[in-house]
C-alpha cells in the first residue's frame, strides 16, 4: 500500500442550493448537503430506511461549478475527505463540525441525459458537452480523456 488515505465517496441528492460565498481573500466557497439512504432489516424483518445527511465543502473553481450546475434533489457522487473542526458559537458553546471537502464530483442523471464530472482543479471555462453518440459521462477539466 502507498501510504494511508483520507478518501470518502458518497452516492446521494442535494437538500438544498449549494450556498456560495466569496471570501476576503477572493477564494469561493460553496456549503450544502447530500442525503444518502441504506436500507436494512430489523430483528422482526422490517425493512428500515436510514437517510444520513452529509456536509460538503466545495473551493473555488469547483465552488463555482456547483453553483452553476447543481441545485436541490439533483443525484451527485462526490468523491472527498473527511474534515474535522470546531468552533465557539454565539453562546460560548463549543461546537464540532464533520465535514467532507470535495474534490470531485460527478452529476449523475437519469435517462439518456449526460453525466459530468468536476474536479477541484478543473478550468471553469473548460465545461465539456458530451456528443448524443459519445461515451456518455461528460468530462471537465484535469479529469478530460481519462
Amino acid at each position: 500500500m502507498n501510504g494511508l488515505r483520507n478518501k470518502v465517496q458518497l452516492i446521494g441528492r442535494l437538500g438544498q442550493d449549494p450556498e456560495v460565498k466569496t471570501l476576503e481573500s477572493g477564494k469561493k466557497v460553496a456549503h450544502f448537503n447530500v442525503a444518502t439512504k441504506e436500507s436494512y432489516k430489523n430483528a422482526e424483518g422490517t425493512k428500515i430506511d436510514e437517510t444520513t445527511w452529509h456536509s460538503i465543502v466545495a473551493w473555488n473553481g469547483l465552488a463555482e461549478l456547483s453553483s452553476r450546475f447543481l441545485s436541490k434533489g439533483r443525484e451527485v457522487c462526490i468523491e472527498g475527505r473527511i474534515a474535522y473542526r470546531s468552533y465557539t458559537d454565539k453562546t460560548g458553546i463549543q461546537r464540532n463540525v464533520t465535514e467532507i471537502v470535495a474534490t470531485d464530483l460527478v452529476m449523475l442523471s437519469s435517462g439518456n441525459r449526460s453525466r459530468e464530472l468536476i474536479s477541484d482543479e478543473t478550468d471553469v471555462t473548460s465545461v465539456v458537452e458530451p456528443a448524443a453518440d459519445s461515451d456518455p459521462v461528460g468530462r471537465i477539466g484535469k479529469n478530460r480523456g481519462k
